[in-house]
């Protein structure tokens, strides 16, 4: 009888130990009655009836922003201003020292795109700046600069000198291409801003250069034609009353499908006609670029899109009740890459139109967002690629594409007692992308049909998200074609124990904050396809589970964690459950201390466990790969000015194959860095800062495989040095 990955009586410990957790959280959260609010946002300005242009504004989170959830990205009116803010764990914030409010009223959308590009409307709120009257009264307090009310220059320059004095290393095989070396580097900003009655502008312009050819900016497309000091960006932005004009590196599209946020250098025109429409167009090279040549962006008439927008608001007096926006867009590409990647692209040519509409209830707790495109795509020839075969002409295609999301707080800010609120959403998504669908300015997958159901929902500080994802492709159903269905779920729970106390200024520091996920992902075919070579029961059809446990212990002192995770990946036959084929366990404990006021000390150990066995489960031919890692960092801030940093890291391998030990590794490395600096008010410049740092390296890395016979060793030692010189 074949053996299992994992024997019986270790899966009835694992699961005994899941019941335990699960029971202490299950217990934690009833008497608590306490979860975390979904993600909500507040305005600093909400509350106001208007604010100046230089007015400061925050965006306050209820919660950090989890890395798993994405990122928030804010708009005013069509212009995505996200670059602009400061971002903490807790709020945005910008002060427009560099690019003022426009007066009047403007929407502030803030959005949440997730690691897979999806958009969520989280908060609407309208901005209202105080327009030409408080301007020129402001203005006539202070003497004007060169004919402008307010007249800024901020200037900023960083010389560098990087080198490397010493290297070693082993075998010579190894030897890099420039194993000593002395750099000289340059980091330049110019920002203006100018403002006089209605019309206010802002420059924003970025310098990069090196010493050294092969960091040139444009190496890679260039090679030593390449300008060693080159422009890595810039904007320039115009605005006369409420119509705003940029340039250079922009923004633009709010149609998933057709043209979606894409970034490039070129030039956006945004004109409010009234309180209920706005006009926005936009011309922008179709891929990204940088330096001084082709300086708008708009020189390769057959490389650029043209798009534009337009808006109604049939609610004015409350904008985003009910919007619905009608986009165009025409673009072409030519075999250019983006100056930073090194795919071989071809030629490409689209035209299309989109329709978005977006709709709430007063209360914001009905939301709905929904867009379709039709776009017709043609690969135009390429004689490039060709290479002077004669190839069949790529046939153009129409296709359409469509999206709908909708939302409800069934419960918002909902009191439970005094301290804890109950939040729960409902969002339902579906979206179905053609075949042959595609945009030359928005990155759709084609092919695709998708529907999403997602809870969220939290008690005070607990907090808790239920996932499920259908997906299949092959929407024509062709016969010859493989069509794939994907079946996914997930949840992900979070318990901050230490809220559990009855005072919430003394939350208790001795319980833990835990959190547990689980995602289910089912893969499967149902048919062969017509031309297959394969029997039926080799149709792809596999079920994989992963399981992420976290505990985390903190005061002011010190900090204690624990993690978790057990993925497995299972073969499906003929409806029956075969033993995983594949599994993998880890475990990682991370410890922090503080030691004094400048003595921090750090330490992390993880040990993984990774077995597979072949489809019929056959224990002579498994194999187990186990690897152990550990590392630790000393930190010592010396003086307020200067700091020793000590990082130490090793990583053990070793793999067995039907029973027996057949390789072994291990890649052992610490570093060590002192670093000093400083600051200086001078007159003109007004300030000076400078930095020195020194660094050591050391890494070690050695692999034995018995069954092959092979033994590599590599060592190399490196001494780096750096000095850096900011002016501003």
């Amino acid at each position: 009888m074949s053996r299992p990955l994992i024997n019986v009586r270790s899966q009835r410990r694992k699961r005994s130990a899941w019941l335990v957790i699960a029971l202490t959280m299950l217990l934690a959260c009833a008497h608590a009655h306490a979860q975390t609010p979904a993600l909500t946002i507040k305005a600093s300005f909400a509350g106001k009836q208007t604010i100046s242009p230089l007015e400061q504004i925050a965006l306050s989170l209820n919660r950090p922003l989890q890395s798993s959830e994405g990122k928030l990205v804010v708009f005013i009116g069509l212009t995505d201003m996200t670059a602009l803010f400061t971002a903490t764990p807790n709020d945005l914030s910008y002060a427009p020292t560099a690019l003022p409010w426009p007066t009047g009223e403007n929407p502030v959308t803030v959005h949440l795109v997730s690691p897979a590009d999806e958009w969520k409307e989280l908060a609407r709120f309208t901005l209202r700046v105080a327009g030409k009257a408080t301007t020129e009264a402001s203005a006539s307090e202070n003497a004007r600069r060169f004919g402008f009310d307010k007249f800024n220059v901020d200037p900023s320059v960083t010389v560098g000198l990087v080198g490397q004095p010493r290297e070693v290393h082993f075998p010579t095989s190894n030897r890099p291409e420039r194993p000593t070396y002395t750099d000289v580097t340059l980091q330049g900003t110019l920002q203006t801003s100018m403002a006089r009655g209605l019309f206010n502008a802002q420059t924003n312009f970025d310098v990069v250069g090196s010493s050294f050819q092969g960091q040139a900016l444009r190496f890679d497309t260039m090679g030593n034609a390449a300008p060693n000091i080159d422009l890595s960006n810039y904007l320039m932005q115009f605005q006369i009353n409420k119509a705003t004009v940029a340039l250079g590196g922009v923004s633009f599209g709010s149609n998933r499908f057709l043209m979606n946020s894409f970034s490039s250098r070129g030039i956006t025109v945004n004109v409010p006609i009234n309180k209920r429409l706005d006009v926005a167009v936009a011309a922008m090279n179709g891929s990204s670029i940088v330096g001084w040549s082709n300086f708008f962006g708009l020189d390769q008439r057959k490389h650029q899109h043209v798009s534009g927008t337009i808006g109604y608001e049939f609610l004015p007096e409350r904008r985003g009740g009910l919007r619905v926006e009608a986009s165009v867009l025409q673009g072409s590409l030519q075999p250019i890459s983006n100056f930073n990647e090194g795919n071989i692209t071809d030629a490409e040519q689209s035209k299309g139109f989109g329709l978005r509409l977006q709709a709430s209830n007063k209360s914001q707790r009905l939301r709905t967002d929904a867009g379709f495109a039709r776009s017709r795509f043609n690969n135009p020839n390429d004689p490039t690629l060709m290479q002077g075969l004669t190839v069949a002409p790529a046939r153009a295609a129409t296709r359409n594409a469509h999206y709908v999301e909708v939302g409800y707080d069934v419960l918002r800010d909902w009191k439970l007692t005094e301290n804890k609120k109950a939040n729960l959403t409902v969002n339902v998504r579906h979206e179905q992308v053609a075949p042959l669908f595609r945009s030359v300015a928005a990155d759709a997958q084609a092919n695709k049909f998708q529907n999403q159901f997602e809870v969220n929902g939290s008690i005070g500080e607990f907090n808790l998200s239920i996932s499920d994802f259908h997906f299949n492709d092959n929407l024509d159903n062709i016969p010859s074609v493989l069509k794939v269905f994907t079946r996914r779920q997930g949840l992900i729970l979070g318990a901050p124990l230490a809220s559990l106390s009855r005072n919430p200024e003394k939350p208790a520091r001795w319980l833990p904050t835990l959190s547990y996920s689980f995602d289910r992902t089912h893969q499967f075919a149902k048919s062969l396809p017509s031309n297959a070579d394969f029997k039926l029961q080799q149709l792809p059809n596999q079920i994989s589970t992963n399981h992420t446990f976290s505990s985390d212990w903190q005061t002011e002192h010190w900090r204690f964690g624990y993690r978790y995770n057990q993925s497995l990946q299972r073969n499906r036959a003929e409806d029956v459950l075969i033993p995983a084929t594949l599994g993998n366990v880890v475990h990682g404990i991370s410890i922090g201390l503080k030691i004094t006021r400048s003595v921090d000390l750090s330490f992390d150990v993880s040990h993984e466990n990774l077995q597979s066995l072949d489809g019929n489960a056959n224990k002579d031919k498994e194999r187990n790969d186990r690897t152990l890692r550990y590392g630790g960092t000393f930190t010592w801030r010396i003086t307020q000015h200067s700091a020793f940093t000590f990082n130490l890291n090793d990583t053990l391998g070793r793999t067995f194959g039907d029973r027996s030990l057949s390789s072994n590794a291990r890649n052992l490395g610490y570093d060590t860095q002192w670093s000093h600096n400083f600051a200086r008010e001078t007159g003109r410049l007004r300030k000076v800062k400078a930095q020195f740092y020194i660094r050591y390296a050391n890494q070690y890395a050695r692999s034995l495989d018995m069954l092959f016979g092979l033994n590599n060793l590599t060592r190399s030692q490196t001494l780096n040095t750096g000095l850096n010189f900011t002016f501003f």
